[in-house]
């Protein structure tokens, strides 16, 4: 029987996966980021999701990658991006990421074609029974994957435990407020975590999760925005910041704003990790640099750090 205790919770902080100059996955760098963000108090992390660009590494290099996260985070947890071109890969993926040691795994619904509820049904359903001991969270990825989980298929998953978390876009233009309560009511225990940094960092709901990759690469000033918001304060004026998380947050949501204006964000986050000190390659998948504004943009945010 799945395991349904969620570790999906608080903040999670989502690494890129370093190379090195010739383009192989360099495990020291990573164990660095891991190692820090967990020290710096972040609550799990997240390796080969969209940050991660997981898909663009073989089975041994993802294995590889999990195993260094989960001896370089000495203990806490570390889940996994699980996704693939087809059901009985992500099944394969999902079963070996268990199998180096991730804690959890996130899987977004997608395999080749967009699906629809029924494919998305039988998708997890597959990899519960792949991965029976490790919980799931739900990777909403509307924009990108053209499917958005209802509050009510999402109930179901998380009935017949096929799930026990989400993630999802802390802000669409298409999408009223009230989003987080509206899965939490159909979903009674589901975890409901929110993604999207700029949102995050500018007054998202209240969540039991944010999912970040920016924290990976300036976790102790996202620890302290974090738990500011949680505690009642938001850094902009409403109470007592006895943390520094003003000007974290000041210069976090700079950052995030910058990275999203590139149009390739997981090549800025690269970048931003090379500017705060870990040298890395753009990732595998980029087909086009940031161009020489966008770098300039970057440095000159990163030299403002607080």
């Amino acid at each position: 029987m799945r395991r349904m205790t969620s570790a999906f919770t608080g903040l999670l902080a989502y690494p890129i996966t370093p190379l090195d100059a010739d383009g192989d996955v360099d495990l020291d760098a990573l164990e660095v980021l891991v190692g820090r963000a967990v020290e710096a108090g972040t609550d799990g992390v997240v390796v080969l999701a969209t940050s991660g660009a997981g898909t663009s590494f073989d089975d041994d290099e993802r294995d590889a990658v999990v195993r260094v996260a989960v001896s370089a985070a000495g203990g806490a947890p570390v889940h996994a991006g699980v996704a693939g071109g087809s059901a009985h890969r992500v099944a394969g993926r999902a079963r070996a990421m268990a199998d180096a040691g991730a804690a959890g795994l996130v899987l977004p619904p997608f395999a080749y074609l967009p699906l629809d509820d029924a494919e998305v049904r039988a998708l997890y359903a597959r990899v519960a029974a792949a991965a029976p001991e490790s919980p799931v969270c739900f990777y909403n990825k509307p924009v990108q994957l053209g499917y958005d989980v209802s509050p009510a298929l999402l109930a179901d998953l998380v009935a017949d435990r096929s799930v026990v978390a989400v993630k999802d876009p802390a802000a669409l233009p298409s999408r009223p407020s009230g989003r987080v309560a509206g899965l939490r009511d159909a979903a009674p225990g589901v975890a409901v975590g929110l993604s999207g940094d700029a949102a995050l960092l500018d007054g998202a709901e209240a969540a039991d999760a944010w999912h970040t990759g920016l924290a990976a690469l300036a976790p102790a000033e996202y620890v302290a925005v974090r738990r500011a918001r949680v505690a009642g304060l938001d850094g902009g004026g409403r109470g007592q910041d006895t943390g520094g998380a003003a000007p974290a947050r000041a210069w976090l949501l700079d950052l995030a704003r910058a990275v999203a204006a590139t149009g390739r964000p997981v090549t800025a986050l690269h970048a931003v990790a090379s500017l705060l000190g870990t040298p890395t390659a753009p990732p595998r998948d980029a087909l086009v640099p940031l161009t020489a504004a966008d770098e300039a943009v970057l440095r000159d945010v990163v030299a403002r750090r607080p």
